[in-house]
């Protein structure tokens, strides 16, 4: 949005350049209007008046480089390049050189890219070649297949044009890609963005625990449909409640389910009185000081989407919509869709949240990228209580060593000496008896670690293979398919479900067997 406004203003002090422009007054408005079309994802209106000025002012700089921001945010990287190549860099009050340099660092990301339609037609997946990617794109244009129908229902947009997914390696490939830096990325876990007309997620392989990517890939979503529906009118902090709210709505109804992480960032926020600002969030959450920060950021603006939806439901919420994108506030938008004033909003949604936190909920892992020299092993062994953490440890140290009875002695000692249980411990203790074939107990200490954070893809994942060794297909695919969630690229993970799919006559075994034989190479 700062951009679009930056842009727009830079156009309107500019003069038109050829005399035809100068004779025509109405160019430079149009070429204003073109350029605000653009930034608030208006691509057809764009287009559509872009090839009317090419008509009228086809040598203006000006047009020249609305082209290229077109071509840029339809796809065609070389084509916004080559339509620059002869314009100053500093034209248009250094615009041109800017979407330059992102058009040229966007093509050297993703110049070797391969596509693929996802099964309604309705994305297309883009990734690198020859990459493990190729495991996760068919799952993701399932995904995002559903989230078309359900968040189409939900907030009244079914996009005719196929949206583009970028999937990329690493959060400096991210950084490449957006107006974000690399320090940002790590900093906030930011992971994914919805910008110029197309979604870019970092994938689950660049991260040491994997994250829920499929969720992220609809909160994105999610973003690009409120933008098209308001015309990029929704500030931050309504965006992101709106799309933490929708992510789940391709595999579940429409309902608030606070993370164990969201449940103690809000519980502790309001313990200290200190919660995120609606001002704090702009212009960006990955702009926030820390995961934690932004999490905790998250976490308000969904409990206070759901708690609209609870008094409005979706109409109220395509109203709101609809006002800003007449030109109301956001907060006066949502005041009249709840017919009560802001103040009184705020506060009767203040009283709701000193409720729904959970204060005995503990904080999940953070997002933990791949950088190299990293003991996966003992992420999480810090949290660990000082009595229990050696046995711990010494039970991490005797597993590694293939000595896994000794190594189930040690956890037992540390989970003894863990008040109420550790979830590290029994984790580590679960996975442990899986490998020894001791499925019933590793059942019972796994089974209310994923439930209680159904990001723990460790958990969900020995909860797959001890269901599956009892013959307990149901169950089995229930498991691997929430660890499927988070961490996609885990082979176990992948041939598991290959196996409990093909054992009910279920047709995804096929696809989930073609990705086990991909990771296992």
């Amino acid at each position: 949005m700062r951009r679009a406004l930056i842009l727009v203003a830079a156009l309107a002090a500019l003069p038109a350049h050829d005399a035809s422009a100068r004779r025509d007054r109405t160019v430079t408005g149009d070429v204003i209007k073109a350029a605000r079309f653009l930034t608030s994802s208006r691509i057809e209106e764009a287009r559509t008046l872009l090839a009317d000025l090419k008509q009228r002012a086809p040598d203006t700089v000006e047009v020249k480089w609305l082209e290229a921001e077109l071509a840029f945010q339809t796809g065609d990287y070389a084509g916004a390049i080559k339509l620059l190549d002869k314009v100053p860099d500093d034209a248009v009050d250094g615009m041109v050189g800017q979407t330059k340099k992102l058009a040229a660092s966007t093509l050297s990301v993703t110049e070797t890219f391969v596509d693929k339609k996802s099964p309604k037609g309705h994305f297309i997946i883009r990734y690198a070649a020859g990459s493990h990617d190729v495991a996760i794109a068919d799952l993701a244009g399932e995904v995002l297949d559903s989230a078309w129908e359900a968040i189409g229902n939900d907030l009244g947009l079914k996009p005719a044009d196929p949206i583009r997914i970028e999937i990329l390696g690493a959060p400096s490939d991210l950084a490449k890609l957006s107006p974000l830096t690399e320090a940002e990325i790590e900093k906030t876990g930011t992971i994914a963005l919805s910008k110029y007309n197309k979604l870019m997620v970092v994938s689950p392989r660049a991260t040491l625990f994997g994250y829920p990517w499929m969720d992220t890939l609809v909160h994105e979503y999610t973003h690009l449909v409120v933008s098209r529906v308001s015309n990029d009118t929704v500030p931050v902090w309504l965006q992101e409640g709106i799309a933490r709210f929708e992510q789940t709505r391709w595999r579940r109804p429409a309902e608030i389910e606070l993370t164990a992480t969201e449940q103690s960032l809000l519980t502790a926020g309001l313990r200290k009185g200190r919660l995120v600002t609606f001002d704090e969030m702009h212009p960006s959450m990955a702009k926030l000081p820390s995961q934690e920060a932004a999490a905790l950021a998250y976490a308000e603006v969904y409990t206070l989407v759901g708690w609209m939806h609870g008094k409005i439901g979706y109409a109220g919420i395509r109203d709101l919509l609809a006002a800003q994108k007449d030109g109301k506030s956001a907060r006066r938008a949502v005041a009249e869709a709840l017919a009560m004033s802001w103040s009184a909003v705020d506060k009767e949604w203040r009283a709701h949240l000193k409720v729904s936190g959970d204060p005995k909920a503990r904080a999940g892992k953070p997002i933990k990228f791949q950088n190299g020299g990293v003991d996966s092993e003992n992420v999480g062994l810090e949290q660990v209580n000082t009595r229990a953490r050696k046995f711990a440890r010494l039970g991490g140290m005797l597993r590694a060593r293939g000595m896994l009875e000794a190594a189930v002695v040690e956890y037992d000692k540390a989970l003894a000496a863990s008040p109420g249980g550790d979830p590290f411990v029994a984790g580590k203790l679960a996975r442990t008896l899986v490998e020894l074939g001791r499925h019933e107990r590793a059942i019972e200490l796994a089974t209310p670690l994923a439930a209680a954070d159904d990001h723990d893809a460790v958990a969900a994942v020995t909860l797959g293979i001890a269901h599956a060794a009892r013959h307990e297909w149901r169950e089995a695919i229930a498991a691997y398919e929430q660890a499927l969630r988070v961490s996609p690229f885990d082979p176990q993970t992948r041939c598991g479900l290959a196996e409990a799919y093909a054992q009910i006559g279920d047709s995804r075994s096929g696809r989930e067997r073609t990705a086990c034989d991909e990771l296992k190479d």
